[in-house]
This record gives C-alpha cells, structure tokens and sequence, in this order.
C-alpha cells in the first residue's frame, strides 16, 4: 500500500488545543496560575453562546501548480467571504479550517489547519499558501476529503460547510476511502459538501457533480484563474489605516509564544492589498467581527477589561508586555483604560467607513460569471438561510 505524509497545523504553531476562543478569554485570571499550562492547559471550547449559531466552514484547496490565480484570490477575499456570512446570519460564531492538499511525490499530500475563531491566523495560513507540485493530472482529492471529515473538530450543533477547490479529478492512493465514499458520509453527517471547479477538465466536473450531489452541496465552476474581481473603493486606505490603529491598542497577556503568533498574524495582515485590509477591517465591523470589547486576538487585556472580564490588576507582570512589566497598578490600569477608549472611537468611526464602503461596492456591483468568493457566497445565501 502506498504511504504518504501529511503536515498537520493546528492553529498559527502550536496545537489546536493553543487556540483560545473569547469563551476562554472571558473567565477571570488570577495572576500567574491561570497562564500554568500544566494546571491549566488551554483548550478550544465546543460550546455555544446562548442566542449564538454555530456555523463551522472548511475550504479544502489544491494547491498545486496550476491554482495560482485560485490562491492569490482566495487570499484577497477570504475576508469578504467571512463578512458575508456575518452579514447573512449575524448571530453566526464562526470558525474556519483549511485543508491544502496535492498528491504523492510533493512537498505535502495533505496540509491542515484547524477550525478556528481567530480569522487573522487563518488569513496568516492561507497567505502561507504557494502552488506548487503536481505535474499529472489527478490529485489525492480522497486525501482531502478524509482529512476534512475526520481530522476537523466539527461541532455538534453546527451548520457544517465544505468548500472543495481543485481543477483535477481525485487519484485513489488506497490508504483511505475513495471520495465517492466520504461524500456519502460528508451527507449522513450534515456536512453539507460544495465543490467548486476551476477550468473545464471534463472529469473533474463528471467527480465534482457527483461528489456534490452525494455531500447535498452545490457545483459551480469558475475561471481557472479563479476569476476573482477585487473592487478598489476611495475608502479602503482610510479603513486600513483606522483598523491599524484598533490593533496597536492589542495588550497580549501570557508568554512570548502568544505575542509572536500576534506579531506574526499582524505582518500578514500589513502585507495584504489595501483592498483585502479594507475587507478585514468591514469584517470587524460586523456585529460580532470582534470578541468581547473590540478584541481582535486572544488574550487580550484591553477586550477582557472593557468586557469588565478582566482587571489589569490581577495579572503577574510577567505575562504583560515587556514595555508594561515595570508599571504600578494604577498606571497600568490607567494605560489599559485609555487605549480602551481609543479603541472604542476608531471602531466607532470603522464601522461608519465600512457601511460607506458596502454603499459604494453595491453601485459598482456588475452582473457577471461570478468568480470564487461569488460562488461561496451564492452558497452560503443558500444553505445558512
């Protein structure tokens, strides 16, 4: 039987089980204990908010050579596509996964990454993406499909959305079930299981259809390139810049670990088109774009203590910023409170300059074959409502 590897990511670099959510961020801390992670390790919740929906969406992408254009687009507009579902279900606690596959004899067979509320690490693992390999026409589509259904921690009460991306049909290893296999159990499970082609091979439609037909989803082709049209707005440079200035007021609390994984989700996020910084800024304009007090990150001082989940008190210098650690209660409580309400007045004005820009995207809105995020989105409509 033929072997393959897989890279697994859980979260930006550690395990998913390092992924806080705002249920993890909301209980009290008290000093040094609550950062142990021995007494006690950090976990994803499963449960849901009351008055909350749980909507839980997995894009599985090929990203072999020829999806270039496929991944530069998707991570344009990744965040369009998160607003989207905000803005059709604004109840909706969301969290995606991605599943990057190829075939044996590349780099990788399989390349996850856990579902998860934290939107900038998943935009920090997608901008990761380079299309590369491949060669022959199938790739290990069953790969794919395995590792979405069995590896993704699904939650039970979740509206459950698969995106299947690739422009060649699946090549059986053997190791795993065949796709036609795991899109029946993708439909007995609820995992509502959409496929999109890129290009015109006939038998990744013939695969495509049938695995959508099985997984009770849609099929939809699009351009190769993955025809995505990203509208430049006058109000996307003022967005980036107001959405800049929430995040410098981000405190991290816990150990050099967290604040690297910050650090790192902001570079990707710095280094994204104005227009893809104007959609991550309009998603967090959303009603609930942001955990509690406007945090845009786990843990977060200034979102607990404007939540009244944290005082600034209570936390060990050690876990605070290098820049923080020397300070008195006082001061430090006064700092805290201050970039609260700096935070408050630019999100204030954010979410003004994002229903300007939504304004002036819908008069420059033009009918058209409908690229990637047009067909998740025509999806989305369908399934979440």
């Amino acid at each position: 039987m033929p072997t393959r590897e897989r890279i697994v990511t859980y979260g930006v670099s550690t395990a998913a089980a390092a992924t806080i959510t705002v249920a993890a961020l909301l209980q009290p801390w008290r000093g040094e204990a609550v950062l142990d992670p021995v007494r006690n390790p950090v976990r994803e919740p499963t449960p849901v908010a009351s008055g909350k929906h749980a909507v839980d969406v997995v894009f599985a992408v090929d990203t072999t050579g020829s999806m270039g254009g496929l991944l530069e687009g998707a991570k344009r507009t990744v965040w369009s596509i998160a607003t989207h579902i905000r803005k059709t279900d604004p109840d909706a606690e969301l969290r995606i996964g991605l599943v990057a596959y190829r075939d044996i004899g590349d780099d990788y067979v399989t390349r996850d990454f856990a579902l998860t509320g934290d939107l900038d690490a998943v935009f920090t693992e997608l901008s990761s993406y380079q299309a590369a390999g491949g060669g022959d026409t199938p790739e290990d589509v069953d790969a794919a499909l395995d590792d979405t259904l069995h590896k993704m921690k699904w939650r039970d009460s979740a509206k459950k959305l698969v995106f299947l991306v690739g422009d060649a049909p699946p090549a059986s290893r053997g190791d795993v079930p065949k796709f036609d296999v795991l899109a029946r159990e993708a439909g007995d499970k609820q995992i509502i299981l959409n496929t999109i082609r890129c290009g015109w091979d006939h038998d990744t439609e013939m695969a495509w259809q049938q695995i959508a037909s099985l997984g009770h989803g849609q099929f939809s082709t699009i351009q190769q390139d993955g025809g995505v049209q990203q509208v430049a707005t006058p109000y996307d440079d003022k967005l980036a810049e107001v959405s800049a200035r929430i995040d410098s007021t981000t405190v991290i609390v816990g150990d050099e670990g967290d604040r690297i994984e910050y650090r790192r989700n902001m570079a990707a996020a710095a280094a994204a088109p104005e227009p893809a910084k104007a959609d991550r800024a309009a998603y967090y304009a959303t009603k609930g774009g942001g955990g509690p007090g406007g945090a845009r990150a786990k843990k977060d001082l200034v979102g607990a203590f404007t939540a009244g989940a944290m005082d600034p008190a209570e936390v060990a210098p050690s876990a605070l910023p290098e820049d923080l650690r020397g300070m008195d209660k006082p001061a430090l409580k006064a700092e805290i409170a201050k970039r609260a309400e700096q935070r408050k007045a630019a999100q204030e004005e954010l979410s003004k300059l994002a229903k300007q820009r939504e304004e002036y995207l819908k008069a420059q809105a033009k009918d058209g074959e409908g690229g990637f995020d047009d067909k998740v989105k025509a999806a989305i409509d369908l399934q979440l409502k």
